[in-house]
């Protein structure tokens, strides 16, 4: 963490500090009218709800640990008074908490260079991968810009003059993909001898040529991609991007099948291909796993003792949302039109069994990506690949749900590209898309592939961080920041930069869709307020002088 970023958190505890005892003595009161109230008056029990569970998410937001924890304790036993209907001020527990009140407000808070050590930086340190690219070129020099592009995006490059470096060093380690940068194909031939399609590395050929031959001897060498040059850049990094997608793709299986043995089976198989799988084998679980598992694909027997797959298939499709999750028989029904009326149902395939492990693998590994190349069309915008603004909106609010079961944070960052009107006047709308798929390209590749990014609107994106605290969100996003604000673009033979602004809310401060995005969104207005390129927190907007008029911003965003 930056020594600015240090100060200005610690100033945010302040802040908070200094409003504790407002806050303590809210709640002592609502504890004492609670005492005195008669059963049918629950407005007192619902207001201190409110208010333990706004203490738990800010103090611990902040670095408040032991206060934080307190509020949750406090909340949790008020709600189960709520549902049971009984009387919360007879609960020793609870009045052992009101007691220690004072002592846990005392507790130091842990320092704000110390919170960014947690596991939460680790999760996303652990997971957060540099895909490796090796360059073959006859002329390092005239390769050199392309190679500081990749590097600005963070991409691991590593250069090589001839073939025989290039050999020892894929005998070391294998890249995600090889650059091929050649002036005639003896190069080519010579990569041949080291390198082979089926091992898996994708080669990218750039040629002086375009000619019919040298393309055919491209393709003929197992080329993934082929360019003339000079390239666009933005063409390459599409490549890149397409195969970094493909090599990171998880499908996600549900297996609902009854005999236990043979769905651990078949999930082993599908395991072993890359493939995530969760099984059912009682039907009435289905809908529950469906909504938290989000499977790309349904893998369900036909016959089951307590419901058919046919029953479990209409059951699926009367809920919209599961509308277009792929269910694919699997049974030893051999009769055709058994089968036939089966799929009438509305499932959408059938595999018979005994199936083999390779075609079990391929059948589904086809089906999945197919069902996901459909969805994205109409999930996903169309420049950029990220989830629309629709989208975003089911996955947060199943991100929200599933933090308020789990007890744990979800971050929501809202980010803008700074004057990016300024950026369409000045270079063209072509040249503004190039920076908007740069926004986005970063946020695939710098992210968890459990975080969701999304195109909000324009030139609007928004971020879901699960499991991440404002802390470790403000330190990546700031990071993501100055990252894209030294990506170079290209229009033409000029290059030029772009910001970004941001602001982000956190799970459990806000607890529903519109009030997180309506927080963050207020944060990222602050911080363009504040003069762009930078990144803010909910928690500075709450500390906002509100007798201070709000700046105006201009029409370039």
């Amino acid at each position: 963490m930056k020594p600015s970023q240090i100060q200005r958190f610690q100033q945010q505890q302040d802040k908070f500090t200094a409003g504790v005892p407002d806050r303590v003595a809210r709640i002592k009161m609502l504890w004492a009218q609670m005492a005195t109230a008669v059963p049918a008056d629950q407005s007192s029990r619902e207001d201190m709800i409110l208010e333990a569970h706004k203490l738990a998410g800010t103090a611990t937001t902040l670095g408040f640990i032991d206060l934080g924890e307190w509020g949750r304790d406090v909340e949790t036993l008020l709600k189960s008074h709520q549902q049971r209907a009984t009387v919360a001020y007879e609960d020793p527990e609870l009045q052992r908490l009101m007691d220690c009140l004072d002592t846990v407000t005392e507790i130091e808070p842990k320092r704000a260079d110390k919170l960014l050590n947690n596991e939460a930086t680790l999760l996303h340190e652990q997971e957060q991968n540099h895909q490796l690219i090796y360059v073959v070129a006859e002329d390092m020099d005239a390769t050199q810009e392309m190679v500081d592009q990749l590097r600005y995006i963070d991409y691991k490059v590593n250069f090589y003059k001839d073939t025989a470096t290039l050999k020892k060093a894929l005998d070391k380690e294998a890249p995600s993909v090889i650059i091929l940068d050649m002036n005639s194909d003896a190069l080519l031939e010579d990569i041949k001898k080291v390198w082979r399609k089926r091992s898996g590395v994708p080669l990218v050929v750039l040629s002086n040529s375009n000619s019919w031959e040298c393309r055919l001897h491209a393709s003929r060498s197992g080329a993934y991609a082929f360019f003339q040059k000079p390239i666009e850049y933005d063409e390459i990094l599409s490549v890149l991007d397409s195969l970094w997608e493909s090599s990171h793709a998880k499908y996600r299986i549900l297996i609902v099948e009854d005999d236990r043995v043979l769905a651990e089976h078949f999930a082993a198989i599908l395991q072993n291909a890359g493939m995530s799988t969760v099984i059912v084998d009682q039907p009435e679980q289905l809908l529950e796993e469906l909504g938290e598992f989000s499977p790309d694909l349904v893998l369900m027997d036909l016959y089951m003792p307590t419901c058919s797959g046919v029953e479990a298939a209409s059951v699926i499709r009367q809920h919209a949302k599961h509308n277009n999750v792929p269910i694919v028989y699997l049974s030893g029904e051999t009769d055709l039109k058994l089968q036939m009326k089966a799929l009438q149902v509305g499932a959408d395939d059938f595999l018979t069994k005994p199936i083999s492990d390779h075609h079990l693998t391929q059948a589904v590994s086809i089906r999945t990506r197919r069902f996901r190349a459909l969805s994205a069309m109409m999930d996903r915008d169309s420049l950029t690949g990220l989830l629309n603004h629709s989208n975003l909106k089911i996955e947060l609010e199943k991100e929200l749900s599933r933090a308020q079961r789990n007890g744990s944070q979800v971050s929501f960052v809202m980010i803008d590209i700074d004057h990016f009107k300024s950026i369409n006047d000045k270079y063209g709308h072509p040249v503004g898309d190039k920076v908007i798929k740069g926004v986005a390209r970063l946020l695939n590749y710098r992210f968890r592939k459990s975080d969701t990014s999304a195109r909000y609107g324009g030139e609007e994106f928004a971020l879901i961080l699960p499991d991440t605290p404002a802390d470790i969100a403000l330190r990546l996003i700031d990071e993501f920041r100055l990252m894209f604000s030294r990506t170079p673009f290209s229009n033409g033979d000029e290059n030029f930069y772009a910001t970004l602004s941001a602001g982000i809310a956190t799970f459990p401060e806000f607890t529903s869709v519109d009030s997180i995005i309506e927080a963050a969104d207020s944060a990222l207005y602050l911080a363009k307020e504040r003069g762009r390129n930078r990144v803010l927190t909910h928690v500075e907007v709450i500390h906002v002088n509100p007798t201070e008029p709000p700046l105006t911003l201009n029409n370039n965003g």
